[in-house]
């Protein structure tokens, strides 16, 4: 019964050791091959991490020499929004200028009205 049970034992532990042997394509602890993959994939993803510490540093300094700039620039000349009353002078004269303007136009239609009513031949 002992030799009976050893058995067992042996079988059910040799069905364990076999489920963790290594299958084909698959890497395991200490292959050389597959430690210089997960070297390499180390190194690109430290290269990558670089990378974009890289950009972000780049967005940064884009974004202060922007504000140096602008803050470098002249301001704007104030120009009042609120539109400001021509004096009564400026208004006369706007007024005599729309009446030349008016009578030129008058005149050179003028012209054109009397030739269209001319008589026919």
């Amino acid at each position: 019964m002992r030799t009976a049970l050893i058995a067992i034992v042996l079988i059910t532990a040799a069905g364990a050791v076999s489920a963790q042997t290594y299958a084909p394509g698959q890497p395991y602890i200490g292959d050389p091959l597959a430690d210089r993959l997960r070297d390499r994939m180390e190194i690109q993803r430290l290269q990558s991490e670089q990378q974009a510490a890289f950009v972000r540093q780049q967005q940064l300094n884009a974004r202060l020499t922007e504000m140096e700039i602008r803050g470098q620039r002249q301001p704007e000349p104030y120009i009042p929004l609120v539109a400001v009353a021509p004096s009564l002078d400026a208004q006369r004269r706007a007024r005599e200028a729309a009446t030349a303007r008016r009578e030129a136009t008058a005149a050179g239609v003028g012209q054109i009205d009397s030739w269209l009513d001319r008589a026919p031949h």
